[in-house]
């Protein structure tokens, strides 16, 4: 006779395999250990993983060397990435092993690298080296592990490092990814180490499939500080002879599309400005006094307007005045003027703006007379108001220029040196009159009242459009004024604004703009206080309004 299970026999039976197994687990869930026991079941593996993964890293931590069992067991990325939050000493062997991979098999090597990093693991430095040097075809998915391990170089920070990333910076996009040179600049405006100079100079002038690492060079070069100083004054005067034979085989002095002319001393004067390096001013002099080849002589110019010597200052109203001089140069004269800072500009600028006329191809323009008449509205004061109202009431040639100098100088005129007025002029529609008032804090000299009120004013700049981006260039330069490495809320917000905009660099010209935002934060950090900017006296001399309206 067969005789069939009760209801009660059945229900029994069905939950058995699940008494099984957790009788299987033979403790407290909430215990790490017992999880760890069960990596090895195929069948409870994945759930052990998973509950290990969601308890504090603390409290799991007794099940390190059960994990580290199961990845040499299974040698799985996923296995491995298990390990990486816990940041244990423990792990460093498995990790240091990772990091050997091939062209096929690298993902291992970039979890390991990453994790390394985070632990600042001087003891994986070596093998993080060979990483980073293993050489690998261009388009090669591996180069990521590179990536990692440079990054991880990076993080840890030991000077070993840098020949490897001089090494990777200075290899030609024939023979690797260019991206590598990048990062590898980047790496190296981290380390902050001197060695790199060389190579970074050299950096300024590579490119590779339509890319260059110019801004990225150029901001390793600023935080580097005083010791690149010198190196780029050999480089301005076209001494080092690494670059002069790089110039040779590559015919940078031959006429356009073929090379630059001028291209050495113009990226050595915008970085010896960038650097505002008074040192440099007697190079930048006798080299302005040269035949121009390019347009050297305009970076020089601006370089000496960031620096703001007063004997800068000097030659820049000179050119500025010079009617036999290029207009180009007489322009660049001028904008390096506003940027000085130096009081002695504003009647420089407005004469330049009531009688500066230039012959270009034959023809009489007023070309310099509109960019002087916008470089006036940036830097004069309401009291230059009246006189240059009056004199853009008779413009008839460059109408739209002054029109845009006199709405700056409307800002002036209603806000004096109420900063809090300024400050609230930052959000105006207008993006001419909210860089007026950037331009007027940055030139107080008041960082206690300025500084905060051009952080509150500072957007990324997915969220403010490149028709602001102006704007945000001159709180930048403000912010490089009064600013000094002391000023922690300085760093704080460029540090944050560098982190956002990273994500906008499809955005046409915010690429650049990023490059100008590190550079500021590079400058400021190597301000001490003593180097802030004074306020600019924009109480000058000038001319009667009634002579000031006569059109010349």
């Amino acid at each position: 006779m067969r005789i069939f299970p009760s209801v009660s026999a059945i229900v029994v039976l069905g939950l058995l395999p699940f008494a099984l197994l957790v009788s299987g687990c033979s403790g407290d869930p909430n215990d790490p250990m017992t999880w760890a026991k069960q990596l090895t079941n195929l069948r409870t593996q994945k759930e052990a993983l998973d509950h290990l993964a969601n308890m504090d890293v603390e409290k799991a931590r007794p099940a390190v060397p059960a994990l580290v069992e199961l990845y040499k067991d299974t040698k799985r990325p996923e296995h491995l990435e298990a390990l990486a939050r816990y940041k244990d000493d423990r792990t460093k062997p498995v990790l240091i092993e990772a990091l050997d991979y091939s062209d096929d098999d690298f993902d291992r090597t970039t979890i390991a690298a990453g994790v390394l990093g985070d632990m600042k693991a001087t003891d994986a430095v070596d093998a993080l080296i060979k990483a980073a040097e293993k050489p690998l075809p261009v388009k090669s998915r591996a180069n990521n592990a590179k990536l990692a391990a440079m990054r991880a170089l990076v993080r840890i920070g030991d000077k070993r490092a840098t020949p490897t990333l001089t090494r990777i910076l200075g290899t030609s996009a024939d023979e690797q990814d260019f991206a590598l040179n990048q990062k590898a600049a980047l790496g190296l405006a981290e380390m902050r180490d001197p060695a790199a100079i060389p190579a970074l100079i050299k950096g300024l002038f590579m490119t590779g499939r339509g890319a260059n690492i110019f801004h990225e060079c150029r901001l390793a070069l600023v935080r580097l500080g005083t010791p690149a100083i010198d190196p780029l004054i050999e480089l301005l005067n076209e001494k080092n002879s690494d670059i002069q034979a790089m110039a040779k085989q590559l015919k940078f002095e031959e006429p356009a599309p073929v090379g630059t002319p001028g291209v050495v001393p113009k990226k050595a004067a915008i970085l010896l400005g960038d650097l505002r390096a008074r040192k440099a001013v007697p190079a930048l002099q006798a080299k302005l006094k040269e035949k121009q080849r390019g347009d050297e002589h305009m970076a020089m110019l601006i370089a000496l307007g960031f620096i703001a010597d007063p004997s800068g200052v000097d030659t820049l109203i000179a050119k500025a005045k010079d009617s036999k001089a290029d207009f180009l140069e007489r322009n660049a004269a001028a904008d390096g003027l506003y940027l000085a800072g130096d009081g002695r500009a504003i009647p420089t600028l407005f004469e330049l703006a009531k009688s500066g006329y230039v012959t270009i191809d034959g023809q009489k323009g007023s070309n310099l007379r509109a960019s002087a008449a916008i470089d006036f509205g940036r830097i004069a004061g309401a009291d230059q108001y009246d006189a240059f109202k009056a004199l853009a009431a008779k413009e008839t040639e460059a109408v739209g220029k002054f029109a845009e100098a006199l709405d700056r100088m409307a800002v002036a005129k209603e806000c004096g040196s109420d900063l809090d007025c300024y400050g609230k002029k930052l959000s105006d529609p207008s993006w001419t009159r909210a860089e007026k008032a950037a331009f007027a804090i940055g030139f107080s000299g008041d960082s206690a009242k300025g500084i905060p009120l051009l952080i509150a004013a500072m957007k990324p700049l997915a969220a403010i459009g490149p028709d602001r981006f102006p704007v945000h260039q001159a709180l930048l330069y403000a912010m490089t004024r009064l600013g000094s490495k002391s000023c922690k809320e300085c760093v704080d917000k460029l540090e944050k604004q560098i982190e956002r905009d990273e994500k906008a660099t499809r955005i046409p010209g915010a690429r650049d703009l990023l490059g100008e935002t590190r550079v500021a934060l590079a400058v400021i950090q190597n301000k001490d206080q003593a180097q802030a900017a004074p306020a600019v006296v924009t109480a000058a001399a000038m001319p009667a309004n009634d002579e000031g309206a006569r059109p010349a």
